[in-house]
């Protein structure tokens, strides 16, 4: 018994060594961004200061800023008016882009029929319609939806019609060996089994959101955070202006985090995110 107590006592003590490296490893992954992002905005604050003229963004300064920002009613109201618009125009994007990319992915006459026009407009800067757009729609809040909507809805189009594409073909062998309709197809295996590339598209179209909606104010002049971050640029405020431009990062940020929230607690079969 004396031989074998040790070798108990070993067992008990072995799951500590793995838990003990996962931290380490939890601590590195979160040190190494801190440092490098420490690094950065150091280096930022010693060359505006020894080179670039006072009006330049300081780190320091825009700190200082932040609170009076924040607390500003025009921030407030141009906050609110972009965010917005961002998330209307992502629920259009998704229910129209998954919609699109579906039949897309299914049917392929209809792909040969858009495909190459949506790899087009995918590919393509759409920034550059829109002063076009604007006209159509007008210097108003409409135009900027519009951009919104057509930017967020290309990647979602183009992601779910990959994944219809590449849908397994056994999936659509036992539907139709249990005669299901066309509807359960599509709803009940076309569509779960496109999830991870509709994941990516969403990914994707939030950055592409966010910028259609701050170009269109740049160019329109529409209340939002675009027109008060150019407004602020022009008249040698750009500490304010990079206040606004730490919000919309923290936007992006936090509304990724919460789709791949929504995904773990969702879809727990799912772990791309």
């Amino acid at each position: 018994m004396s031989a074998t107590a040790p070798g108990h006592a070993g067992l008990r003590q072995t799951p500590a060594a793995p838990a003990g490296k996962a931290s380490r490893g939890r601590r590195s992954a979160l040190l190494a961004p801190v440092t490098a992002g420490v690094i950065i905005v150091l280096g930022w604050q010693l060359a505006a200061s020894a080179f670039a003229p006072s009006y330049i963004a300081r780190p320091l300064q825009t700190l200082r800023e932040f609170p009076a920002v924040l607390g500003d009613g025009q921030f407030l109201s141009a906050t609110a008016s972009t965010l917005l618009a961002v998330l209307e125009g992502l629920v259009i994007a998704v229910l129209a882009g998954t919609a699109i990319g579906l039949v897309m992915g299914r049917m392929r006459g209809i792909d040969r029929l858009l495909r190459l026009y949506v790899d087009s407009f995918y590919a393509m800067p759409l920034v550059a319609l829109v002063p076009l757009l604007t006209v159509w729609f007008g210097y108003t809040p409409a135009a900027r939806l519009a951009v919104v909507v057509i930017e967020a809805a290309l990647p979602i189009v183009y992601s779910v019609a990959e994944g219809g594409r590449h849908l397994d073909s056994s999936y659509i062998d036992v539907t139709r060996a249990y005669r299901a309709p066309w509807w359960r197809v599509w709803t009940g295996v076309a569509l779960p089994a496109s999830m991870p590339y509709l994941l990516g598209g969403i990914d994707l179209a939030v950055g592409r959101a966010l910028i259609g909606a701050v170009v269109v104010e740049f160019i329109a002049g529409l209340n939002g955070l675009g027109y008060y971050i150019l407004f602020h640029v022009r008249s040698f405020q750009q500490d304010k202006a990079m206040v606004a431009v730490c919000v919309l990062v923290v936007f992006a940020l936090v509304l990724r985090r919460a789709v791949g929230a929504a995904v773990r607690r969702g879809l727990p079969w799912y772990q791309g995110t």
